[in-house]
C-alpha cells in the first residue's frame, strides 16, 4: 500500500517552478524528507509543437520494505497544450515493481474523458467540466498573491476522476523568506488533501511540503547532478509509523478505546462515523470512541446503498475474476454475515504473496494474487458487491504491538472493508483477520486511491492528547 500510495500523493503535488507560462525548457528537483534522506528526483520538461505545446513531468521514487528489494517508482506525466495555453491531452504512465497503469485524459469544452488501462482491462469516466474549471491546482491564481485573502476554484484531478473544490490560504506558520500557503482540495465539505506551499515574492512555488502519517516528503529545485545523485533506498514504512501514547493489550483492543485528538496548526477536520466509530467535535478537537457498536454507522438510505452496490474503477464486482471466485459462496446462501466471512476466506486462498509496491484494483489484485491491506479491503468490498452486499473502504489507522519492520507498539496506516448487512455497517479486516478497537477511520471511499492516500494526510494532521480503555461498571 505505503510504496504506490504515498508516490500518488506526490504526484498531486505541483512541482516547484513548473507552471505552464515557465520559460524554461528544463527544471530539475530533489525530493527528501524532514529529517534530510532523500527519496527521489523529479524533472520537467517543455518543448513547442506546430499547435502549441507539451510537457513532460517524471518523478521517481526508490523504496524499500524490510529485507525485500529495492523497488523504484515511476511517474511520467505528459501534457499537451493548444495555442491559448489550455491543456487538450495529459497522459499518465505509472511503473511500480511489476505493475504498470496507463490514464488519458481528452479535455474538451465542457467534459473530460478519462480512459484508465491496466492488466484488468479499460475503463472509461466521463466528467462534467464547469464553467472557470482550472487545470494547474491554482498556480496561476498564485502570482502576485500577497496571502490577504483566501483563492477558492475548482481544479479537475485526473487521477481521481473529478473536478475538485481547492482552496488556496496563509499558513498559520511562516517560514522565514517565503509566504507560506496550504493548498487544500474538498469532496464536497470534506477535506480529501492539503500540502503546504513555500513561495516567493512573485508567487512562484519554490518548496512543496506533503505531510504523512509520521514524515513530511519536500520537492524543491536542485542541479541535475544532485537531483540524479546516488542514494540508498528509503525505507517507508518504518517512517510512516508513529509510537503509541500507551501500550494496548488485547483485552483493551477487544474492548472499547476512547481517542482525543487535537489538529495541528488549527487544521481541522471531520473524521467519519462507522458502524464501530463515534465521533464528538468541540471547539479544542475530537474524541472518537471505538467499539463493536459505538457508532451509528453510514447512512442506509436506498440512494446510499444503491451506490455502495456499484461497479467502480477499483471494485468492479461485474468482472469475471470476481464473479468467479465469489460464485461458489453466493450459491451457498448463506447469512449475510457469514457471507462476507466466507468470501474473506476464499479470498485468502488468491491473496496470498504479500506485496507493498502498489495499489491495485480488485481485479487487478486477483490476477497478481499480491497485495497488502488496501488490495485486501478492494478485493473484499468488490466481493461482497458481487454478492449483492453494500460495502465500502475504510482507510486510516491501526495499532501493532509486534515488532514490524523493527518497530513495536505503533500506530500505522491501514484498510478494511465494512459492509451494509442484516440492516447495520459493520466492519470486516481480511488482512488482521478481524477488526477491533484499534481500528480509526479517517475516510470512507470506494477503494480509490484517493480516498487512501488521504487518509495518510489527515493522519498527519492530528495531535494526539490521549488516548484510554473504557470500561463498563459491574452491576451491583
Amino acid at each position: 500500500m505505503l510504496r504506490r500510495l504515498f508516490f500518488l500523493t506526490l504526484a498531486v503535488a505541483a512541482l516547484p517552478g513548473a507552471r505552464q507560462a515557465d520559460p524554461a525548457p528544463q527544471g530539475w528537483y530533489v525530493i527528501v524528507d524532514d529529517a534530510g534522506a532523500v527519496l527521489g528526483h523529479a524533472s520537467t520538461t517543455s518543448r513547442a509543437l506546430p499547435d502549441g505545446r507539451e510537457t513532460v513531468e517524471l518523478r521517481e521514487l526508490r523504496l524499500a520494505d524490510g529485507e525485500r528489494p529495492s523497488t523504484t517508482l515511476t511517474d511520467t506525466t505528459t501534457t499537451r497544450f493548444d495555442r491559448s495555453g489550455r491543456p487538450q491531452l495529459i497522459m499518465t504512465e505509472s511503473r511500480d515493481g511489476r505493475a504498470i497503469r496507463r490514464t488519458e485524459t481528452r479535455i474538451a469544452a465542457t467534459s473530460a474523458t478519462i480512459t484508465r488501462q491496466s492488466a484488468s482491462g479499460r475503463h472509461v469516466t466521463r466528467v462534467a467540466l464547469p464553467a472557470g474549471t482550472r487545470f494547474d491546482n491554482g498556480e496561476g491564481l498564485m502570482r502576485g498573491w500577497t496571502g490577504d485573502a483566501p483563492l477558492t476554484f475548482l481544479n479537475l484531478n485526473p487521477a481521481a476522476g473529478l473536478v475538485e473544490r481547492m482552496t488556496i490560504e496563509r499558513a498559520p506558520i511562516q517560514r522565514p523568506g517565503t509566504l507560506t500557503a496550504l493548498r487544500k482540495r474538498y469532496d464536497g465539505t470534506e477535506l480529501r488533501g492539503i500540502i503546504r506551499l513555500d513561495l516567493d515574492a512573485s508567487g512562484r512555488i519554490v518548496a512543496a511540503i506533503q505531510p504523512m502519517f509520521g514524515v513530511a516528503v519536500t520537492t524543491r529545485p536542485a542541479d541535475r547532478d544532485t537531483a540524479l545523485r546516488s542514494h540508498p533506498p528509503y525505507r517507508l514504512l518504518r517512517n510512516v509509523m508513529a509510537k503509541s501514547p500507551v501500550r494496548i493489550g488485547p483485552a483493551a483492543a477487544q474492548g472499547h478505546i476512547r481517542y482525543r485528538f487535537g489538529f495541528i496548526d488549527g487544521i481541522a477536520f471531520a473524521p467519519p462515523v462507522t458502524g464501530e466509530q463515534r465521533v464528538s467535535a468541540d471547539a479544542t478537537g475530537v474524541t472518537l470512541d471505538i467499539c463493536i457498536r459505538c457508532g451509528p454507522g453510514l447512512p442506509s438510505d436506498p440512494a446510499t446503498l444503491a451506490d455502495a452496490r456499484r461497479a467502480t474503477a477499483w471494485l468492479q464486482h461485474d468482472h469475471p475474476r470476481v464473479m468467479a471466485l465469489a460464485r461458489p459462496v453466493i450459491r451457498r446462501q448463506l447469512s449475510q454475515a457469514r457471507t462476507m466471512e466466507e468470501l474473506a476466506i476464499r479470498a485468502r486462498t488468491v491473496m496470498h504473496k504479500i506485496d507493498f509496491t502498489g495499489h491495485r484494483s480488485a481485479a487487478d489484485a486477483l490476477a497478481s494474487g499480491r497485495g497488502d491491506c488496501t488490495e485486501d479491503a478492494v478485493v473484499l468490498a468488490a466481493l461482497g458487491r458481487a454478492a449483492g452486499i453494500p460495502t465500502r473502504v475504510a482507510s486510516g489507522l491501526v495499532y501493532s504491538r509486534e515488532r514490524y519492520h523493527g518497530v513495536s507498539n505503533v500506530f500505522m496506516p491501514h484498510s478494511w472493508t465494512i459492509a451494509y448487512i442484516d440492516g447495520a455497517w459493520r466492519s470486516f479486516d481480511m488482512s488482521l483477520d478481524g477488526f477491533d478497537a484499534t481500528h480509526i477511520a479517517l475516510t470512507i471511499g470506494d477503494g480509490d486511491a484517493r480516498s487512501i492516500t488521504t487518509a495518510g494526510q489527515l493522519a498527519s494532521l492530528l495531535d494526539w492528547q490521549s488516548l484510554a480503555e473504557v470500561r463498563t461498571r459491574a452491576s451491583p
